[in-house]
């Protein structure tokens, strides 16, 4: 096996200067670095990670915990975070559908160095012993009350309120509101601005214009979005759309479409996510931009500050939201 031994007499270095630039540790110069790298390369060098664990107390491997939802609709939080582990030579291995107890189980085991969580539940007690266990802890996201975690979440709540109330500020009274998968907690604060921000402006709330989603297939959300507008057309009477999800949002333009109308001149529709075919569909859809990539990033550099810094200060951020306006809203028809 090749060792750093081999790459230091071949490249005529010091052993201490290979390790360096090995470990990305250290000044060098990058003539040095291409040197060593070259030759590294050429003898098929692999580095020892079980030796430098041993060494360093760290399998410099991070394990980010999530649903189905974050994986098929936001992608990017996952290439976020793993953008910011990679400059700091940590891995990141994706645990699917899991629950704080097995988050806990993991822990226990060493092979994670610390989490990232999204969206979980709280199991009775799950929670409270997943803290007491040995390792480092971010959420992203979810119903976490507790004060003695690190939590980076984006502000839903704030994102539904201020959909709505632009809405309202066009005249629209009558809101159909189409949300996704209920048990999200994301979809629940959405929800939650919604009811508020109707109530603040004196409206009553009804109940057939909350329309709750189908997550169950690849193309649910799209198909949730036309049918709810498609059925309560001749149902319920609405002159604006408020949907969760662009998807659902690009299934409710479709069926406006279909009904002979236009959007905004007949209904006016807003997403969530500013996903970016948002930008390109006809009409261009307004929508409100989630900061998940930011929620990443932002996670995994505390994460990766606690690991390898010691630091112990509790860091609890929540990110505000933006409302990207475009050609799907207008004023109520008269």
């Amino acid at each position: 096996m090749v060792t750093i031994k081999d790459i230091a007499r071949s490249s005529r270095l010091s052993i201490a200067t290979v390790s360096r630039i090995l470990n990305k540790k250290g000044n060098y110069s990058k003539e040095t670095e291409k040197k060593v790298l070259r030759i590294a390369k050429d003898f098929g060098y692999i580095a020892n990670l079980t030796a430098r664990s041993l060494k360093t107390g760290l399998t410099r491997t991070i394990g980010i915990v999530l649903n189905d939802f974050y994986l098929q609709q936001y992608p990017s939080l996952i290439s976020s975070v793993f953008d910011v582990l990679r400059t700091h030579d940590f891995s990141l291995e994706i645990i699917l559908n899991s629950n704080l107890n097995e988050c806990s189980r993991l822990l226990s085991e060493g092979r994670f160095d610390g989490l990232l969580i999204t969206d979980i539940n709280d199991e009775p007690g799950g929670l409270r012993e997943l803290t007491e266990r040995a390792g480092d802890l971010v959420f992203l996201g979810g119903d976490i009350e507790r004060e003695d975690v690190n939590l980076v979440e984006i502000d839903y709540f704030q994102g539904g309120y201020l959909a709505t109330k632009h809405l309202i500020n066009l005249g629209h009274t009558d809101i159909l509101f189409i949300e996704d998968d209920t048990n999200l907690f994301f979809t629940q604060e959405i929800k939650r601005g919604y009811l508020f921000s109707l109530d603040e402006n004196g409206i009553q709330y009804k109940e057939p214009l909350i329309i709750r989603g189908d997550t169950s297939s690849p193309t649910a959300r799209e198909i949730t979005g036309f049918n709810a507008v498609k059925r309560n057309f001749r149902e319920t009477s609405f002159s604006a759309v408020l949907a969760t999800d662009d998807k659902i949002a690009y299934g409710a333009l479709k069926a406006v479409s279909e009904e002979g109308l236009k959007v905004p001149g007949n209904l006016s529709v807003i997403g969530f996510g500013n996903m970016s075919p948002s930008e390109y569909i006809v009409p261009r859809l307004s929508s409100v931009e989630i900061p998940i990539s930011q929620m990443g990033e932002l996670g995994a550099e505390i994460l990766l500050n606690n690991i390898t810094r010691k630091d112990s200060i509790i860091k609890r951020v929540k990110l505000k939201i933006q409302m990207i306006d475009r050609e799907s809203l207008s004023s109520k028809p008269a």
